[in-house]
């Protein structure tokens, strides 16, 4: 699995980088286990507007020409970064069943 982070307005940390590598890691392979690693690349941005608030977007282009895209915000990373998950998790399993 390989996971591009971007970040715009902000300097993410190293412990903000990884929990998303980890969080993102983890429900991908759980889901996506018929895809080989060198198949599953996704991009994760962060952003922060002048008010604080969080905006994540995740994008990823699977063979067959499956398209994931989901994007959250919250004033919190941790929770944007677990509604961000739970969107993902949602267009996946929703893809599954197609």
């Amino acid at each position: 699995m390989n996971i591009q982070i971007t970040a715009d307005n902000l300097v993410l940390s190293a412990g903000n980088r990884l929990l998303i590598d980890e969080k993102v890691n983890f429900a991908l392979e759980k889901l996506l286990t018929h895809y080989s690693p060198e198949q599953k690349i996704a991009v994760v941005k962060v952003a922060k507007d002048k008010f604080e608030k969080y905006f994540l977007n995740f994008d990823m282009n699977l063979p067959g020409k499956e398209h994931i895209y989901a994007e959250t915000q919250h004033i919190s990373f941790e929770s944007a970064l677990v509604d961000l998950i739970q969107a993902v998790e949602k267009q996946i399993k929703k893809l599954k069943e197609n």
